[in-house]
């Protein structure tokens, strides 16, 4: 790492953080390799303060939002990892029920649940998404239901040049994805409702609890970091790998989910690789059977190598 890790070091003055922690208790998976250091910030000036530091001194940055949706190597990650805090973990409704003030560390269940009591029938499209709020955003979370950029009014954010508040307008909503630019960082969003229906909140509830039972049933109860691949629209991720007969093929302790195909679940003591090796190998078989590449949902984080696949 180039200029010394110790110039970053002196630079987080004031900050909480840890030096080589496993990032394994972080995620869903319960993988990971250590970190060389993990910042905890607790207000936006923190997380700004870590931004220009990681900048100045070229060391990697990566936000570690609930740790859904994520594997991270058996080496770890190189540099600092971020995770929010504090302020940046709140979740405050204003008088008129309409309006949501969230930061971006906040639990995401928790906010669809406030937002669900609140009359919010776009929230129904939230439930079962797992993480906190800054994922969610990141990535569009939701279903046909509704999808969190449907109610975005503004976001919070810090960038190299200090911190900024993006209006709806300014931001692409897509299937997973989103339009920040690089080099941001979200830290909270204000969401809103135009038209919630108190009067049928417990409607939505109930709507959301039958929901969550159709989700249990249908998905794996081992570790994991939820589906593996986006959908290749019309078709199902799910669909095509279950048609390929690979359900229940294992690499290592990583397994094709027996109830749900697009899962890959760590059924004791999976390494990184293992659920690597076990995605590309799918990846090879779909394409081989239906000349359709999965892309993949999940997020790869540090090092990874192609020892038992063909490279996809």
């Amino acid at each position: 790492m180039n200029p010394p890790f110790s110039l970053f070091l002196k630079q987080l003055e004031g900050l909480t953080y840890q030096l080589s922690q496993p990032l394994a208790p972080y995620t869903t998976f319960k993988i990971g390799g250590p970190a060389d250091i993990i910042v905890f910030a607790h207000n936006e000036t923190e997380v700004l303060q870590v931004l220009k530091a990681t900048h100045q001194t070229q060391t990697p940055l990566f936000v570690l939002g609930g740790g859904s949706n994520l594997l991270v190597s058996d080496a770890g990650i190189r540099g600092c990892v971020l995770m929010l805090k504090g302020s940046l973990a709140e979740i405050t409704v204003n008088d008129t029920g309409h309006e949501i003030l969230v930061g971006a560390g906040a639990s995401f269940p928790k906010l669809t649940n406030t937002a669900l009591k609140l009359g919010w029938k776009n929230a129904l499209g939230f439930c079962g998404t797992p993480g906190q709020v800054g994922g969610a955003l990141k990535m569009n979370a939701g279903t046909r239901l509704g999808e969190i950029g449907e109610v975005v009014q503004e976001v919070y954010a810090a960038t190299l040049d200090g911190l900024k508040i993006f209006q709806k307008h300014h931001v692409q909503f897509s299937y997973r994805q989103t339009s920040f630019p690089e080099n941001t960082i979200i830290t909270k969003t204000r969401l809103r409702c135009e038209n919630p229906s108190p009067l049928d909140a417990s409607e939505f509830l109930k709507s959301a609890e039958e929901l969550a039972k159709k989700r249990k049933a249908t998905q794996p109860k081992w570790r994991s970091a939820g589906s593996v691949f986006k959908n290749p629209t019309p078709d199902f991720a799910g669909r095509l790998i279950e048609a390929t007969g690979l359900k229940g093929l294992k690499i290592g302790d990583a397994e094709v989910s027996t109830t749900h195909a697009n899962f890959i679940v760590n059924i004791k003591q999976a390494k990184a690789q293992d659920v690597f090796d076990l995605s590309q190998k799918v990846r090879q078989e779909v394409y081989r059977k239906f000349n359709i590449l999965l892309e993949y949902e999940v997020k790869l984080v540090g090092t990874f190598i192609n020892t038992k696949t063909e490279n996809l």
